[in-house]
């Protein structure tokens, strides 16, 4: 497949284009894809903050993994595992005595039996779970390069839920630090990236205000990558100590804890200055519950069928006549690249009583153009209702609705910051 290390194509963190020496940013990879059964045909949803990374493989202490793998690259490959227990051949690494799952021919498969032992899961003073690679080891820094890595996740005995994720958390996310080189060590082809992205371009990042949050941090390269992941606005609690900083190695795993009790959009990347400075940063968000009911919903949209004529249906949800609102809209250029454009503001003042739906109608836009929004996304900024009293916003947002382009599309509970243009003579 052909992977965007940054799909705004912007730096996210300040607004500005990524420039110089990021000339290409779509390079060739080979991924882990999990399928719903061994047919092949119907891949498993998984969340968008694992990027390139494979799926997460749960197990919990004294279960088997099964994994039936099927080659559809180019070139042999295979599935080795680290933490877990198996016989050569499920070790799925090519060096004498050779074991049948060493190296699985394109278009072959092959079965992995592996197992979480007591000594695959949490020790005395760990959490209650914690994290291991897999990887393709045929020619690992090839492979690992190319994108064919993935985390496993192992429960201890009795604190796991039936999908295998700890009992006692509320959130997990795993972030692997790892510089990807495209072009044998020159500059334009060192992309300096947090699970495939670069710049803030990392989806996914959410959690609700009082949540615990496990992090599962991994590295993986060469002598390049040491890394220190960092958090701006909260600690975390690592190897029984409150910390903001955590060290990783070249192929380490480490987890950590989290209370999520900060509210507001935090910088998330390593803290070595020359990877920072090369985009290995990322944005975490930590909502607040919605307190005060919307005075308006969203019903509908019609954008990408007919985009010359936008339209937007809004029904009154608050039980009193509306005698004018004003709707904000934001679009998503990219996953993260939420912009604000001109004319954002849509506005009514016709009564409006309760349950009752009113169609907006503005100008639209080039075919072309609607085409490369991925959503469109609308709150209330003010209501003025029949008797005279007002409705406002608490917080910039609030009660948002996003129509997704790709109707599948997960939805997100909160939204990024708003991307500004920024232009320099």
């Amino acid at each position: 497949m052909t992977w965007n290390y940054a799909p705004s194509g912007m730096n996210l963190l300040n607004a500005v284009p990524i420039r110089q020496p990021w000339v290409t940013l779509q390079w060739p990879k080979t991924r882990f894809i999990e399928y719903t059964d061994d047919t092949f045909t119907s891949k498993k949803p998984q969340p968008d903050w694992l990027g390139i990374l494979g799926p997460v493989i749960r197990a919990e202490v004294g279960d088997e993994i099964v994994v039936e793998f099927l080659n559809r690259g180019r070139f042999p490959h295979s599935m080795h595992p680290h933490g877990l227990r198996y016989d050569k051949d499920n070790e799925g690494s090519v060096y004498l005595p050779f074991g049948k799952g060493d190296r699985i021919a394109p278009g072959r498969r092959y079965t992995y039996h592996w197992f979480a032992t007591s000594q695959s899961g949490p020790g005395p003073a760990q959490p209650s779970s914690i994290v291991w690679w897999y990887h393709s080891h045929i020619d690992s820094a090839i492979e690992v390069n190319a994108g064919l890595l993935g985390p496993i996740i192992v429960t201890a005995k009795g604190k796991a839920r039936p999908d295998g994720s700890p009992k006692d958390v509320d959130r997990e996310f795993v972030a692997d630090f790892q510089i990807f080189d495209q072009m044998a060590g020159k500059p334009p082809g060192l992309f300096y990236a947090i699970n495939g992205y670069i710049f803030g371009n990392l989806p996914g990042l959410y959690m609700k205000q009082g949540e615990k949050v496990r992090w599962h941090l991994l590295a993986m390269g060469n002598e390049i990558d040491l890394h220190t992941p960092h958090w701006h606005g909260e600690t975390v609690t690592y190897e029984g100590r409150h910390a903001d900083v955590v060290e990783l190695l070249p192929g380490s795993m480490q987890t950590v804890d989290m209370t999520a009790d900060n509210p507001g959009s935090w910088m998330f990347h390593c803290h070595v200055e020359d990877h920072m400075e090369a985009g290995m940063m990322a944005v975490y968000t930590i909502y607040k519950t919605q307190t005060q009911k919307c005075s308006v919903e969203f019903a509908a949209t019609q954008f990408w069928s007919h985009p010359e004529q936008f339209t937007l249906t809004v029904r009154n949800s608050s039980g009193k006549p509306i005698s004018h609102f004003d709707i904000t809209s934001e679009m998503f250029m990219a996953p993260q690249d939420l912009r604000r454009p001109f004319g954002a503001q849509w506005s009514s003042s016709s009564l409006l009583m309760p349950g009752q739906e009113q169609i907006l109608r503005k100008a639209g836009a080039p075919a072309s153009t609607a085409q490369g929004v991925l959503g469109w996304v609308f709150f209330p900024s003010l209501v003025k209702y029949q008797d005279g009293s007002t409705w406002r916003p608490q917080r910039d947002g609030e009660c948002f609705k996003i129509f997704w382009k790709d109707s599948d599309h997960p939805n997100v509970p909160a939204l990024p910051p708003v991307q500004f243009e920024i232009n320099s003579d």
